[in-house]
């Protein structure tokens, strides 16, 4: 395993220089290859020069937070992202994953439980054959509802609409599993990569993604299959 892990370039950003210490000799003693970041701008300006294989990346930084470095991360790359919060807070654990964290990890936490949870993310990953750079261009139509893949654009009658990463990625899904019912389980594993049953992230992005659709006069609504999941539908 260490043989394989060696190839792997780990990013941790945390102001705690003893936090990030640990983190890296506890990597590094299972064969990854670890920078460590204080600040959410020099991971961002490390990102411009190598891209790792995955973040671990502090919710409180000074200067621009794990949040914002987040949405920044996410407006240009799919690499996986576990976010570190000293707070037990479900409000942030919901935010983080809404998005697009891949893990959410409290402090204290043993190093050995943080170098398991890197590899079971690295895994994921690596099983759904996501890849870090944009996919090519592809088209996605509903009704007055298209999605152009390559730039990561959604239109609604024509015009363009801004979607967090999330919600696009949560689009793109049903659009291409069009008709289809698909149930919570599966879309938390596919979109979020998260194998614990958890209502609450998903109910609170279709609160969000429901009401931003009728704003634009969306043909478009998320059904609510009771006892299954949910489906596409174009009426209301």
């Amino acid at each position: 395993m260490k043989a394989d892990n060696e190839k792997k370039l780990i990013y941790v950003c945390d102001d705690d220089k003893n936090i990030s210490e640990l983190i890296k000799m506890y990597l590094e003693n299972d064969g990854f290859d670890v920078k460590t970041f204080d600040t959410a701008e020099k991971l961002l300006s490390g990102m411009r020069t190598k891209l790792p294989s995955l973040i671990t990346l502090d919710i409180m930084l000074p200067g621009i937070s794990g949040f914002d470095a987040l949405e920044k991360i996410r407006d240009k790359n799919d690499v996986p992202v576990i976010l570190v919060s000293a707070k037990d807070n479900e409000v942030d654990k919901v935010r983080g994953f809404n998005e697009g964290s891949d893990d959410y990890i409290v402090k204290p936490f043993m190093p050995l439980e943080l170098v398991a949870r890197v590899k079971n993310v690295l895994r994921r990953f690596e099983k759904s054959g996501v890849k870090v750079e944009k996919s090519v261009p592809e088209v996605l139509e509903f009704s007055n509802v298209r999605i152009e893949t390559g730039p990561m654009q959604v239109y609604i009658n024509k015009k363009p609409v801004s979607f967090t990463n999330i919600e696009y990625k949560f689009l793109v899904y049903m659009l291409e599993r069009q008709k289809e019912a698909v149930t919570k389980k599966e879309i938390l594993a596919d979109v979020w990569g998260y194998e614990e049953d958890d209502n609450r992230v998903i109910d609170d992005l279709l609160k969000r993604l429901r009401k931003k659709l009728d704003l634009s006069k969306a043909k478009l609504s998320i059904e609510t299959i009771w006892g299954v999941g949910y489906r596409l539908s174009d009426g209301k």
